[in-house]
């Protein structure tokens, strides 16, 4: 049986609703009545505890989960502010630095026939450095007809940004005579990350007087 917190949360502007948190092993699960709605934790991109009056609900102290796909999720305690500080513990130690990472897929179509020259050209490295433009790891995956540019960085939205640079573009001319189009920024609909739960790491309350100072557990 897993732990769970009596919390209120809210996606996006929507209202918020009441109920039950747990915290599963594969993510986080809020039941509303006989309603149950699950946030993979490899869907999480980032959290933090809200500062402003607009990330909190109703005034209370708030974790807010970033997320890769879906508008943000803020979650408030019910009777107990600890809950919101065990949480960010929690899954702070999840997500680790990886997590956090923002990515950025580029699709550039090729001429009929280029994909040979534009292998030649791709086994020469980037026409950039990588890691002077703030880059953690890039890809190119190559078809018939398209090269597929992924680009990672390590601060949210940084490769997103890189992406809109003129600098970048105009470093890659070689490509000029390859391509058959503008390229394509594609959509992050979906993610998954296989989640690896240190041994140390327990999803048990904080102990302190009765239950927790972290919240209801029931």
């Amino acid at each position: 049986m897993q732990e769970t917190y009596a919390v209120s949360w809210r996606h996006g502007t929507d209202e918020p609703s009441s109920g039950r948190l747990e915290l599963a092993r594969d993510g986080l699960a809020f039941t509303n009545g006989s309603t149950t709605e699950t946030i993979a934790y490899g869907d999480l991109r980032s959290v933090h505890v809200g500062r402003s009056s607009a990330e909190r609900i109703s005034g209370r102290p708030t974790l807010v989960l970033e997320r890769r796909t879906g508008e943000p999720v803020r979650i408030a305690g019910v009777g107990h502010a600890g809950i919101i500080s065990e949480l960010a513990e929690h899954l702070s130690s999840l997500l680790g630095e990886e997590r956090v990472m923002s990515r950025a897929v580029v699709v550039l179509p090729l001429r009929e026939g280029a994909s040979e020259q534009a292998a030649k050209l791709l086994r020469g490295g980037p026409p950039f450095d990588p890691q002077e433009v703030g880059l953690e790891r890039h890809h190119v995956f190559l078809t018939e007809s398209e090269a597929v540019f992924l680009f990672e960085a390590a601060s949210r939205d940084a490769a997103e940004k890189l992406i809109g640079e003129g600098r970048l573009w105009s470093a890659a001319s070689a490509w000029k005579d390859l391509v058959a189009g503008p390229p394509r920024v594609a959509e992050d609909a979906y993610s998954w990350v296989r989640l690896h739960v240190p041994d140390d790491v327990s999803f048990a309350p904080t102990p302190g007087p009765g239950d927790s100072d972290g919240g209801d557990v029931f």
